[in-house]
Order: C-alpha cells, then sequence, then structure tokens
C-alpha cells in the first residue's frame, strides 16, 4: 500500500512538472503578444484593419510554442527524475531510456522481458 502511494504522489508530482511548464508557455505567449499589441507592431505586408491583432496572435503562438518545444529534453528528464526513473543514454541508438523497466514487485516472471 505505501508504495502505491508513493508512486501516485510521484506521478502526481510529475504532472505538477508538466502543468508549471504549460502555465510558463501560456505566459510567456500572453506576454508576447500583449507587448506586440501594446506597440502596435505588424506582420509584414499585413494591411488590414486587424493587423496588430493579428501581429499579437502570431508573436503569441511562436513565443508559446518555443517555450514548449526548446527545453522539453530536459523537461523529460526532470519529469522521470521526480517519478524515480532517471533516463539513461542507450547503448545502441544514443536517445535516452528509463533506468528501470519494470519497477512492480508484483510481477511475474513471464511478464518481464528478458
Amino acid at each position: 500500500m505505501k508504495q502505491r502511494t508513493v508512486r501516485v504522489a510521484r506521478y502526481i508530482a510529475s504532472l505538477a512538472v508538466g502543468a508549471a511548464h504549460m502555465g510558463l508557455a501560456l505566459w510567456a505567449g500572453s506576454t508576447a503578444g500583449g507587448w506586440s499589441w501594446q506597440h502596435g507592431y505588424a506582420l509584414p505586408y499585413d494591411t488590414s484593419s486587424s493587423a496588430a491583432i493579428s501581429a499579437a496572435i502570431v508573436l503569441g503562438l511562436a513565443a508559446a510554442g518555443a517555450v514548449l518545444v526548446l527545453p522539453e529534453p530536459w523537461m523529460t528528464e526532470v519529469r522521470f527524475l521526480v517519478r524515480g526513473r532517471p533516463l539513461r543514454p542507450c547503448p545502441g541508438c544514443g536517445g535516452r531510456i528509463s533506468t528501470s523497466a519494470n519497477n512492480d514487485p508484483n510481477t511475474t516472471s513471464k511478464e518481464t522481458a528478458k
């Protein structure tokens, strides 16, 4: 029972890390869009009456996308560290893999990969 509680707590903490990352991305996007809107920037070749709002939307999406995509390898590593499964380099492909394939004590020998 204690191990299950710890596992659930770690999983909820890793979700909190992901939610904080998403919140940071939303904040960055809204800040970039608001700054663009306040300073009256427009996209090149956009002469419509809604040029400022179009630029604010595009810059906000670009900033939010950059905050989500660029630090994703580090965020993945942090989430796995919080879950108690640190990542290590794969000897075959050079990618990152979890160090513990299965940490369930109730696993039978038929369920474990050899």
